[in-house]
């Protein structure tokens, strides 16, 4: 069954990518920059949209983009 959505969620250990609609396990990454570079990658190909949880102390981020140089805290 293909994937609905994507989401970046905090982890345990890093960040992880959840993919839902399958039974596929969730990915895990050691930094918020590859999850959502990931994320974007998957959802490009299939298609589909990546949803990047809340993040706490102001954080935002700029569309599209994988540069760390665009991660503003």
């Amino acid at each position: 069954m293909p994937a609905t959505s994507l989401s970046v969620v905090p982890a345990e250990q890093g960040w992880a990518l959840e993919i839902d609609g399958t039974s596929e396990p969730r990915q895990v990454f050691p930094t918020l920059e590859a999850a959502i570079s990931a994320g974007w990658a998957r959802a490009r190909l299939e298609n589909i949209e990546l949803h990047i949880q809340p993040l706490a102390g102001g954080v935002r981020l700029r569309a599209e983009s994988t540069n760390p140089a665009d991660f503003i805290g």
